[in-house]
């Protein structure tokens, strides 16, 4: 074997190279790729063209600004694909949840959620059908906003649940912390060995809960832009959009 095929090996197997082959042979981390770019694209096209409102038109500008909603029309469409038929796995999960064993205040949450995100997978879905001419919708514009506002109600429903969850670890580090202090004070070390494992997994689970609350604090803008109920900034939606995107490519990357 020359150096040259040893070369070629080393880096079709190294740990770049495979971490990049697993994260785009799986689907969702395809679509947080393409998800990114779409608002990552949307952001660039709001700052151009806040630059052409401030200082004026010339074709460089305009020629970008062109490429960058054609970039974000196309990246939307094609997620729309890759995403057809979720519904049914959200409409899964949904029924799941409702005969799962969970806090019945989650449940609730939970099932508010899973059938958000089913009713919004489903109008995306006939809004994807529609505009290939494969069906014909009526009034497709408000099937988009019932998607729209149904996503919203999800949105509400995994930020309630996060809320909720971290008072509910809250609650237990108390108690742990009231155990950790008996448990000091009679020296017991295995006591003090397990309380100490158990404070690490609840600091872990608060960090995983704020870091939900914190995307869908964040995705909550885009329905909200959408529909029109508070009058946001369009830059800010794009980069609450590229934030969430790429905290979900961390998620996919750290499960890989």
């Amino acid at each position: 074997m020359t150096k040259s095929d040893s070369l070629a090996l080393a880096v079709a197997n190294s740990q770049i190279v495979n971490v990049y082959v697993k994260y785009i042979n799986s689907l969702v981390g395809r679509d947080k790729a393409c998800r990114l770019g779409q608002y990552f694209a949307r952001l660039l096209a709001y700052m151009i063209s806040r630059r052409i409102s401030l200082s004026g038109k010339t074709p460089s500008r305009l020629s970008w600004l062109t490429s960058l909603v054609a970039i974000q029309q196309t990246l939307s469409t094609t997620r729309k694909v890759m995403r057809s038929g979720k519904f049914v796995s959200f409409m899964q999960q949904a029924v799941r949840t409702l005969f799962s064993q969970q806090d019945e205040v989650e449940k609730a949450f939970g099932l508010v959620h899973k059938l958000g995100m089913s009713v919004f997978m489903l109008a995306d879905w006939w809004g994807l059908l529609n505009a290939m001419k494969l069906i014909r919708i009526k009034n497709a514009a408000r099937v988009a906003r019932v998607g729209q506002r149904a996503w919203m109600y999800a949105l509400l429903a995994q930020l309630l649940s996060a809320l909720y969850q971290l008072h509910q670890v809250s609650l237990r580090a108390a108690d742990l912390q009231r155990v950790r202090l008996h448990v000091e004070k009679a020296g017991d070390v295995i006591s003090d060995r397990e309380c100490a494992v158990e404070e690490q997994a609840i600091g872990l689970q608060k960090s995983a809960l704020r870091r939900q609350l914190v995307t869908a604090a964040l995705d909550l803008t885009i329905p909200v832009k959408g529909l029109g109920i508070l009058p946001l900034n369009e830059g800010v939606v794009a980069l609450a959009g590229t934030v969430t995107s790429l905290l979900g490519i961390e998620d996919v990357l750290v499960k890989k």
